[in-house]
């Protein structure tokens, strides 16, 4: 990415490239909702600038564009057409980005597999009868086949990280505030905005860092927000183990197993928040909130307790973090899955824990097996987006050059 644009081609030669290859593969893949090609095509003309000038670069319909509908997979929102840029989307178009289009998502973001009643379901690129996961799935696809040099997604349970993991990518869910999340729908606020967050996704860790650098920021619309510098980088880059991750070859030197934690307790406190908070919100039962559905909304009362034990449980995991200022964990405890087959959210109940205690956390392919990739979740204490990205870069830089989406010739 921060190659191309001047260097080995123009603006209009890498767009048309990128035009070429969602001709290509978005009929097999589902994987573009929207395709501003006209648009794209009158951008890469003008004189840009910026750290990403001419990059062509695409958004999960999540997230505002101005003047093309945000769907978020649901009916009825078809025909919205928000008058503003998201802010993230102002920040790409201000570093000199052309905007692609719009990927596809679950209804609502309330799935871990990418599939809708408007434009129907997203294919993994590594073998079509695969989810790509979610709710970032469309995202994810198009990174991965290179019709897309990068873009944005957001994760309020795994919805960056697991996509980006399934297709062979890099995502990172930021620390909530890091990046502003004004413009996304559904809206980020209080209660469930302490885990729903705006981040990153690319095929590398350097270009994963440069979409990072140019998205994150103070902005006072967003609630959560606030003007923290880049911290330091830990005197010591031990790692604490949370699992079997397997390619043990890769693990850095100073890697200890992570003492015992309530891990459980996290992800049932996650699940309260996510599902249980969430369903009388959407106003319909989704595939996952269907069973609290029926229930009465939670009292301010259980909002209040489970926020305690939110705050409770983060104060013990980072006072364990002052020795262990990284933690390499598993993506989720099944195997990929076919479309369809999502084993349910207990199978990426690690994903989970950086959500709800609000950490950075980034998925980094380590590896191929059977034909579809593996990943490791690095996760580090609140606010240090900038020393994850610089462990991971030394993981990736380990592991060497990872393959593309091999299995596209099957399409």
């Amino acid at each position: 990415m921060r190659e191309g644009v001047g260097r080995d081609f123009s603006a209009e030669q890498l767009l048309g490239a990128h035009l070429a290859a969602i001709e290509k593969w978005n009929p097999s893949l589902g994987a573009f909702t929207q395709i501003y090609r006209e648009e794209a095509i009158a951008r890469a003309r003008e004189p840009l600038r910026g750290p990403l000038a001419g990059v062509p670069v695409s958004i999960k319909d999540s997230l505002d564009i101005a003047g093309h509908p945000t769907v978020c997979g649901a009916r009825f929102r078809r025909d919205t057409r928000p008058g503003a840029d998201a802010v993230c989307v102002k920040r790409l178009r201000a570093a000199g980005a052309i905007l692609l289009g719009k990927t596809n998502t679950p209804e609502y973001l309330m799935n871990w597999d990418t599939f809708n009643d408007v434009y129907g379901p997203t294919r993994n690129p590594w073998h079509l009868e695969y989810s790509p996961g979610g709710s970032s799935g469309g995202e994810a696809a198009a990174i991965a086949a290179c019709m897309s040099a990068g873009g944005v997604g957001s994760d309020g349970g795994g919805s960056i990280r697991l996509p980006a993991a399934l297709c062979g990518i890099c995502g990172l869910k930021p620390t909530p505030g890091r990046v502003p999340a004004t413009g996304h729908f559904p809206r980020v606020g209080h209660p469930g905005g302490l885990l729903g967050v705006v981040g990153p996704m690319a095929r590398s860790v350097e270009d994963l860092q440069l979409l990072y650098e140019v998205i994150a920021g103070h902005n006072d619309s967003d609630p959560f927000s606030a003007p923290v510098p880049a911290l330091p980088d830990p005197p010591e880059p031990r790692a604490g183990l949370l699992g079997d991750v397997g390619y043990s070859s890769l693990l850095p030197r100073q890697t200890e197993r992570f003492p015992a934690f309530p891990w459980d307790k996290v992800f049932e406190t996650w699940r309260f928040f996510f599902l249980r908070l969430n369903a009388p919100f959407i106003g319909f039962p989704t595939p996952h909130t269907a069973a609290y559905f029926d229930l009465p909304p939670p009292t301010a009362e259980e909002i209040l307790l489970n926020l305690a034990a939110r705050d409770a449980l983060r104060a013990r995991l980072l006072a364990l973090m002052d020795r262990f200022p990284f933690l390499i964990a598993p993506v989720c405890t099944a195997p990929a899955w076919r479309t369809g087959k999502f084993p349910g959210p207990e199978s990426i109940a690690p994903l989970t824990y950086a959500n709800l205690l609000g950490l950075p956390a980034l998925t980094l392919p380590v590896g191929v097996n059977d034909g579809l990739p593996v990943a490791w979740q690095l996760i580090a204490k609140p606010w240090h987006e900038s020393a994850l990205l610089r462990f991971a870069a030394g993981i990736e830089a380990a592991r060497g050059a990872f393959p593309s989406a091999t299995l596209l010739g099957h399409a």
